[in-house]
């Protein structure tokens, strides 16, 4: 019992160190967690209900799932081949249009939330009348650059 746990866990530790190196290393993957965070403060602003919610955050969860698997492929090509190859090129580029494709779904779903329900203009009439609802995501804008442009 002992032993699978500790399997259990190194699993998971594995996990989090990739989570850790494409943080660290990709810069597009900061955008989306970023992104995420906004989208999500915009959510709260515009009363998005739960269900809605739970589908924005399937929505971060693809998105940053497929970077993840674009990172990994990319890296195991880089590895295994020196030099110019056009099934490599082939292969990566395939995996990066699996990144737009979700990220292009992504936005669908968050125009229809936000744009057909009215969650943005329930949003910015908060920001409106309540300045200080403002206050948290311009006070993260400048980490939220520093985070996507700065951190290694």
């Amino acid at each position: 019992m002992n032993r699978e746990i500790r399997k259990l866990w190194q699993s998971f530790a594995c996990a989090f160190r990739g989570v850790w190196s494409c943080l660290r290393t990709e810069r597009n993957f900061r955008i989306h967690i970023t992104a995420a965070v906004y989208v999500s403060l915009f959510a709260i602003l515009g009363r998005l209900d739960a269900v809605r919610c739970a589908i924005l955050c399937l929505c971060f969860a693809s998105m940053m799932s497929a970077e993840l698997l674009n990172t990994a492929l990319e890296r195991l090509c880089d590895r295994q081949v020196v030099g110019y190859d056009k099934l490599v090129r082939e292969a990566k580029d395939i995996a990066a249009a699996a990144v737009v494709v979700c990220a292009g779904f992504c936005v669908i779903v968050g125009g229809l939330f936000f744009l057909k329900e009215g969650a943005l203009w329930t949003a910015l009439h908060v920001l409106s009348t309540h300045p200080w609802a403002g206050v948290i995501p311009a006070l993260l804008l400048p980490s939220a650059l520093l985070f996507i442009f700065r951190f290694h």
